[in-house]
């Protein structure tokens, strides 16, 4: 029971905004000290995290539509459906934006996860292995939420040349009333941030002993880790480093669905090609991704629906068009598990920089190992010239993974506009770069911290 109580504890916790829970201690609250008191707390705190992972303001909402909104691949599906509309017209303000919610949201989860990285050294309990396994998963989940964050809120990695530009804040400590007066960091010190992230887990992960007994790809764990280090890498634009992990990861013990099998995996947990996963927590009743896109006219969830600009990209016999486009279409007890992280994205990652490197034919055999999965009627891709290879590895990016969180993301990345034919009312398309390109920090966030700078053009 008391391990039930402190989940329960911390997932209330989590859901303040962080302000909120800068400002005012919960009344009736178990002490750190007490959550804190043995392994099977720390445990508790770090499922606490879990939890909040799935929640509508992460994985399981806008962080995965907000992308794919903005980029074009989807559109709302009726005129009276005005979810993220202000997202979608890049009109959101720092006063009430779609997003604020996620901000807040990513940051008190950075700051549990700060609490388990300081007090779990120090359990009186459990092995040293053992620690390193809470230690581990929790340095890497950070890595992964200041990757989203700057995503969101700060401009792409080479939009300046040493990448001096305005990131976000780092939240490497556990935010107190006393020191929640921080500075935004530039992108490249948050990347390496990331990057010390990654690595500390990676060390841990050597010298670990497990304490959860789910499924390895609903936490994260060393092949998730290498992936990571992939994306941002693709991100920096190091070709050979996303070459490199991509690899690794490939050469593992992941396998890729067939035509036969993809649309079935999107109902199936923990499935071959999964590396990282967000489960769906036991008993859940509540929303889910898939209510976004709920197909069915009379059911207010639906809000989204593919844009014609994403389907006219899909070939006549394509496995993805005839079904797969949606991935997550069930909702509330029907919900399945959100993967983060698939195998077949880090083939597409090597395919890229690959291409980037000058190994054409390398990159053309990823990538044909993609296209031709989905649709084996169609010609495989052949032509070598180099601009034509990278246009065509982000189209099948595209293809493959729409829906997942990045369409956007890439744009920004490769410093492309967004050109949306399928698009009705304001602002349906915006050239790179733009102020726009990145969200508005929190006006409340910026009202209570006197060295927080608000994004250029808010």
């Amino acid at each position: 029971m008391k391990i039930k109580f402190i989940i329960i504890l911390i997932v209330s916790l989590l859901s303040l905004s962080c302000d909120k829970f800068l400002d005012k201690e919960p009344e009736n609250k178990v002490s750190i000290e007490e959550i804190f008191a043995d392994l099977p707390g720390a445990k508790a705190a770090l499922t606490g995290v879990y939890l909040d992972m799935f929640s509508t303001s992460y994985f399981n909402g806008p962080r995965m539509v907000y992308p794919e909104l903005t980029g074009g691949n989807l559109r709302h599906a009726y005129p009276t459906r005005t979810s993220l509309l202000d997202l979608f017209h890049f009109s959101a303000d720092a006063d009430s934006s779609s997003m604020n919610t996620v901000y807040s949201h990513l940051y008190s989860m950075l700051n549990n996860i700060n609490n388990i990285l300081t007090r779990v050294p120090d359990l009186a309990d459990g092995t040293a292995a053992e620690r390193n396994e809470i230690l581990a998963q929790a340095h890497g989940i950070r890595a992964l939420i200041h990757l989203d964050l700057v995503q969101l809120f700060a401009q792409p990695y080479r939009y300046t040349s040493d990448a001096s530009h305005l990131g976000i804040v780092i939240a490497d400590e556990p935010i107190l009333v006393g020191n929640a007066q921080r500075r935004r960091a530039t992108v490249a010190e948050v990347y390496d941030q990331i990057a010390s992230d990654l690595q500390l887990a990676t060390d841990l992960f050597a010298n670990s002993k497990r304490v959860f007994t789910g499924n390895r790809v609903q936490y994260m764990n060393t092949s998730a880790l290498k992936a990571l280090y992939a994306r941002l890498c693709l991100h920096k634009q190091d070709w050979e480093g996303a070459s490199l992990y991509s690899s690794q990861v490939i050469a593992e013990n992941f396998t890729l669905y067939s035509r036969e099998e993809y649309l079935p995996s999107w109902k199936t947990a923990a499935a071959k090609e999964t590396i990282l996963e967000v489960a769906v927590p036991t008993g859940h009743g509540g929303n889910s991704l898939g209510n976004y896109y709920v197909n069915e006219s009379s059911n207010s969830y639906f809000q989204f629906a593919p844009s014609e600009d994403l389907l006219e990209l899909f070939s006549e016999h394509d496995i993805r068009s005839a079904g797969g486009i949606f991935k997550y279409d069930s909702y509330n007890f029907e919900a399945t598990s959100v993967k983060i992280i698939r195998l077949s994205e880090m083939y597409l990652i090597r395919a890229e920089a690959l291409a980037e490197m000058g190994e054409t034919e390398e990159a053309i055999a990823d990538l044909n190992l993609i296209r031709l999965r989905a649709d084996p009627e169609q010609e495989p891709w052949t032509t070598q010239n180099k601009q034509a290879l990278i246009d065509e590895i982000l189209n099948e990016r595209r293809r493959e993974l729409c829906l997942e969180g990045f369409l956007f993301f890439d744009l920004m990345r490769r410093g492309l506009s967004v050109e949306r034919s399928d698009c009705e009312g304001t602002n349906c398309n915006m050239s790179y770069p733009s102020d726009r390109f990145v969200l508005p920090i929190p006006q409340q966030s910026v009202y209570s911290n006197n060295h927080m700078e608000q994004n250029p053009g808010y």
